[in-house]
């Protein structure tokens, strides 16, 4: 349902929309009109397609949380487990386990075992559910930590969860309420993230990683230029901030 209200507020599906629109107009005699639709229709696919918006609000998700710091972590005897959140691979037994996670999962794996080097008395946790292939993520993620040197005894596995919803549903299902975990997920998926957590009564920690914005933002002419790269950073921050709406409305 959210993936589908997702696809009809894109701005370019209403930008289209705007523009067919004012052909309609623009053949039945309402000239005004028809203007006022095309106008409207450029405006948006000029917002969603290049860089100014998108990069900004990007940005202000980014911030949210810093990098995360283990140093600065209360110790404690109990393991902190460290949750990889999935997203995304593809079971190939002919690739090596790195090989066989997304880019997005294998960055947050990444940060999930710099996270785990310099934590004392840490596991790593895959995460997701089965999606019709030979291994589930949570394995895959495991099968990947084992490659950058995680010890078997130090990875877990939380099978089942579709969503970040049920991945963190499924994290205080298994270690208990007001438990402490570090999440590794993207920086501009954190915010919402967190607020999951929180809301399943955890004590989540964020380590946030794969930013988009990796520099100041400084204005060029290329940024005034329509770019798929726009688009789809445009796609992206719409599904975080409807992703919000929704766990606020719907979930919480």
């Amino acid at each position: 349902m959210k993936a589908l209200l997702t696809y009809f507020i894109h701005p370019v599906f209403i930008s289209i929309l705007l523009l067919l629109l004012g052909v309609f107009f623009r053949f039945n005699g309402r000239k005004k009109s028809a203007l006022v639709s095309f106008f409207l229709s450029a405006s948006l696919f000029f917002a969603a397609s290049t860089s100014l918006v998108p990069n900004y609000l990007i940005r202000h998700l980014e911030s949210s949380y810093p990098a995360c710091d283990p140093g600065q972590l209360t110790l404690s005897d109990k393991p902190i487990p460290i949750i990889v959140l999935g997203a995304g691979y593809g079971y190939n037994e002919k690739l090596p386990p790195l090989n066989r996670l997304s880019t997005t999962t294998l960055g947050r794996l990444v940060e999930a075992v710099r996270i785990y080097q310099q934590l004392p008395n840490a596991k790593v946790a895959g995460s997701a559910g089965l999606v019709r292939q030979k291994i589930n993520q949570a394995q895959a993620i495991a099968e990947g930590a084992l490659a950058l040197g995680v010890p078997p005894s130090d990875t877990l596995q939380l099978r089942g969860a579709l969503n970040t919803w049920e991945e963190a549903g499924k994290f205080a299902a298994r270690f208990g309420k007001s438990s402490r975990v570090v999440v590794a997920t993207d920086a501009i998926h954190m915010p919402r993230a967190m607020m999951l957590f929180k809301a399943r009564g955890l004590q989540p920690i964020a380590a946030p990683t794969n930013h988009l914005i990796k520099t100041e933002i400084r204005l060029t002419l290329f940024d005034f230029l329509p770019s798929t790269s726009s688009l789809k950073k445009t796609e992206l921050v719409m599904h975080e901030y409807l992703g919000m709406l929704w766990a606020r409305w719907v979930l919480l």
